[in-house]
């Protein structure tokens, strides 16, 4: 039986560095320390001097780089020439364009939302002097980077490459666009300083060298700010959908490609109550756009849960640690197939359908979907949508209690085992541990062979200490 429990508030993903630095503004650069703020704290303190991650102002990759990088932050600035804004659109949209087989994660990253890029390669800029700031707004990104492109080096020296290439023809162009070849360069030479506006240098290439440089350095030093916890995604709420008083469906962004399959679940933090995560079943397969269907239920007495169904909104932030589990609908026998899911966790089961029916498999499958009352039937149009992709799926809705026309009526395991005969089938149980051991006993009673049998289900866990 595959069970799961939790590994150990976040950034906007659209713009993970202008939402850090409002909430510096906001809260004075002060939020309240969880146990794991202050586990990274001790483990900062007990670094040498000459750590690439010193606390306090002079964070850098090396002394003597403070009073460097005003200098290196003006010629990066007049490299770019007097484009302001747009230059900066233009470098963006040339990283966005790069064809995909070329593309490393931190393009992907830019083609997905390109405004968002652009506003965070505006911050970087603005801040460039100041990396007391601008790590711990990498801090936020940096783990779930290192978690998509494995050892640091090659991704993000062709992504340096890139960026070098795309400020070149940039400015380049903006050079020999704005004034007419080397009157333009004349004339931008006088305007704007050492550097001008037209043309490239030498010296340019140097700069972004070296400021690419210090990126990959403060990158790496945010993520030892992390160190010791799982790599998390920073994302924001695109929509808030309360399908029931216990039930939300959030669709959940995220700056970095978030990797996944179908029947996985996400392992959600609640910024309302930071460091509490929980474990939350992903609704659609992976649909190459950065989105994330999540559906919640709150479990009476936990806040964390509580507030991602009651009190969270569009544009709130959320993190989420890498995606477990290993729930498929496997390629099967010559028998049908049999799905019993109780209440919320028929989720990953509505994931996996289209995966089933996408490979062809004409298979007659049985889908039971058991809840307390008939208003819990709160994601069946779209349920029945995915089974109606399949060749041979038929959804029957068990209700528990109350009015159940025109659904089938009583205690989910009683209705399954009397409705047919299941000894040929491939059976896929999800639910709750006592909901799914009562029903897999109850099939095997009725000489249902326990290897034909898969199940699901997710484990109570810590909220403090992410600890199984």
């Amino acid at each position: 039986m595959t069970q799961v429990g939790p590994v150990g508030g976040g950034g906007e993903p659209r713009t993970v560095l202008w939402a850090w630095r409002q909430a510096q503004l906001e809260q004075g650069g002060q939020d309240r320390q969880t146990p794991a703020d202050r586990r990274r704290r001790r483990h900062r303190q007990d670094r040498p001097t000459d750590s690439l991650a010193q606390d306090g102002p002079t964070d850098g990759p090396k002394q003597g780089d403070q009073g460097y990088l005003p200098q290196l932050q003006s010629r990066l600035r007049q490299s770019l020439g007097r484009g302001g804004p747009s230059a900066i659109r233009r470098v963006v949209r040339r990283l966005a364009d790069v064809p995909a087989e070329q593309r490393t994660v931190l393009h992907s990253a830019i083609a997905y939302d390109p405004e968002a890029a652009e506003r965070g390669f505006a911050w970087m800029l603005e801040h460039f002097d100041q990396p007391n700031a601008v790590v711990p707004a990498l801090a936020q990104i940096g783990p779930a980077i290192e978690a998509l492109t494995g050892p640091p080096g090659r991704q993000f020296d062709l992504f340096g490459q890139a960026l070098l290439d795309a400020v070149r023809e940039t400015a380049g162009a903006a050079g020999t666009g704005a004034h007419g070849g080397a009157a333009g360069a004349a004339e931008g030479g006088a305007a704007g300083g050492a550097a001008g506006t037209a043309g490239w240098s030498d010296e340019d290439a140097d700069a972004w060298r070296d400021g690419w440089r210090f990126v990959v350095g403060w990158l790496r030093q945010g993520t030892q700010l992390m160190h010791g916890e799982a790599p998390f995604w920073t994302g924001t709420v695109l929509a808030h959908d309360r399908r029931r008083d216990d039930v939300a469906v959030l669709t959940v962004a995220t700056d970095l490609p978030y990797p996944f399959r179908a029947g996985q679940r996400a392992i959600v933090e609640c910024h309302r109550v930071p460091g509490a995560w929980r474990a939350c079943w992903i609704g659609e397969p992976p649909a190459g756009d950065n989105h994330i269907e999540i559906h919640v239920q709150a479990v009476p007495g936990d806040e964390a849960t509580g507030s991602l169904v009651r009190a969270t909104h569009v544009g709130d932030p959320v993190r989420l640690h890498r995606a477990e589990g290993d729930f498929v609908i496997e390629d099967g026998s010559a028998g049908a197939v049999l799905i019993v899911a109780e209440d919320i966790h028929v989720t990953p089961i509505k994931a996996l359908l289209p995966e089933f029916a996408g490979r062809g498999d004409d298979r007659v499958v049985h889908i039971f979907w058991g809840v307390s009352t008939r208003d819990d039937l709160y994601d069946l149009e779209s349920l029945r949508e995915h089974a109606a992709r399949c060749a041979h799926a038929t959804v029957h809705p068990v209700v528990a209690r109350g009015p159940a026309h025109p659904y089938l009526s009583g205690s989910l395991p009683q209705v399954v085992v009397d409705f047919g005969e299941w000894t040929s089938h491939d059976v896929y149980l999800s639910g709750t541990p006592l909901a799914v051991g009562v029903m897999r006993n109850m099939l095997i009673e009725r000489r249902v062979a326990p290897d034909r049998i898969h199940a699901v289900t997710l484990e109570p866990f810590s909220a403090d200490t992410g600890q199984r």
